[in-house]
Formats: structure tokens, sequence, C-alpha cells
């Protein structure tokens, strides 16, 4: 959960734990590791969407599902769809909620997948209006670093603020037609070459 990503749970009856992995198995999810107390898996396609998948096992049986707001909400529908096609009867009657524990519905019913697509596509609009619009599949784990690697962050207010004084420096500068300040005596590029 955070600001880069939007997660949703499902809990189920803990005899199903092994179920519900083979069928998000069977449903086109691939392993990704495992600890403990969880499981992870993922869907994944190279070019259009990355979702995490987390089969937690203690304190009680729950699937997380963490899916990076640089997915676009058209691509994430048809691969939970077919990754939970497969879930057992007392997993697929068990309500999905989202982060802020709303109700969304149970996969066995009709129309979950669509309002879960709705909320994402929220929190999506959000995440564009606040960092800008950022398409990538990746990894939920991955936003903030590939963010600030590609330098289409815009939401640090420091960041900004710092950027403002520096420009405004700079337009005075050439205003006022103020010399640039003098170096200091110990700067490198002040001190005789050394041969």
């Amino acid at each position: 959960m955070g600001r880069e990503s939007a997660s949703y749970y499902l809990t189920f009856p803990s005899e199903q734990e092994e179920a519900v992995v083979l069928a998000l198995r069977e449903g086109g999810a691939e392993p990704a590791g495992s600890g403990h107390t969880w499981i992870e898996l993922r869907l994944r396609d190279e070019h259009r969407y990355w979702i995490d998948l987390r089969v937690h096992r203690a304190p009680r049986p729950l699937l997380e599902i963490r899916i990076a707001l640089t997915n676009d909400e058209w691509s994430i529908r048809a691969p939970l769809e077919a990754a939970f096609t497969a879930l057992p009867a007392a997993g697929a009657a068990c309500p999905l909620r989202n982060e802020d524990d709303e109700e969304l519905g149970a996969p066995a019913r009709a129309g979950w997948s669509l309002r879960l697509e709705e909320d994402y596509g929220r929190r999506r609009a959000e995440f564009v209006r606040r960092i800008g619009d950022v398409t990538a599949p990746i990894s939920a784990d991955h936003v903030y670093l590939y963010i600030h690697q590609t330098r289409t962050r815009r939401d640090d207010e420091a960041e900004l603020a710092w950027q403002r004084e520096r420009e405004i420096s700079r337009i005075e500068e050439m205003w006022d037609g103020k010399p640039e300040p003098e170096l200091p005596p110990d700067h490198p590029e002040r001190l005789p070459e050394v041969e």
C-alpha cells in the first residue's frame, strides 16, 4: 500500500490456501518468491501490465493484490478475471475489498472486476494528476525508483521549491546584470595547476 500502488484484499478460508495458489497458477500467475508466511505470485505482460499477488498464510489467509499505478486501467481487468476464474467456490464467494475496506464484490458474482477497475482508475487518475502520465508495466515495489530514474517525479515540494528559487535567482542575475559571485580562494578552479 502506498502512493504508487493500489492494494486489494481477498480473505479466504484457511483450508483453501493451497487451492487458491493452484488456481492462481492455473489462471496465469507465475511464481515470484516465497517466505515463511507468504507466497508471491505475479501476473505480467512485459508491454501491458504487472500485478503482484501475495498469499499471506498468517495471521489469517489473505490474498493481497498490489497493482502499480503505472499500469493502464484498461489492462488489468482481463488478467485478474483469468486468474480468479479457477478460484475454489469457498474462496470465490469471499468479498474483495480495497485498501479503504470498501467491498467491491465477490469474484463468484458478476461485476466485481468492473468495480475494481473503476476503483483503480480513480486512484490512477490521482496519481497522474500528482506525478504525470507515467505508464510502465513494472512491479509496485519499483515504481518510486522508476519515477526518480526517469526524472518524471513532480510531487516533491522541496525539489519544486529549490527549482523555483534557482530559476528566480538566474532571472534576477540576468535582469540586474550583476556579475556572478566570486569563487572562494580555495575553490579548485582558482587553485594553480600542478605539473
